[in-house]
């Protein structure tokens, strides 16, 4: 892997994990609307919901950004 490679990648990386934060938040707001949630396991669900999105997304992202990054 050469040093352009480790770029785009860090790039990418960098990029999911801020634009999920957003995703995140509005799901959760629609899980809690269904269903009750403690306070207590809010966080617990915010964190899992959070990476399903950073892992999805870097499944997605990490092929179609290479010709735009």
């Amino acid at each position: 892997m050469n040093i352009e490679n480790i770029r785009y990648h860090i790039a990418v990386t960098f990029m999911v994990l801020g634009c999920s934060g957003l995703p995140t938040g509005i799901i959760v707001f629609g899980i809690r609307k269904l269903i009750h949630i403690d306070e207590s396991n809010l966080d617990i669900v915010y964190l899992t919901t959070y990476i399903i999105l950073v892992i999805c997304d870097l499944k997605i992202y990490i092929p179609r950004m290479r010709g735009v990054i």
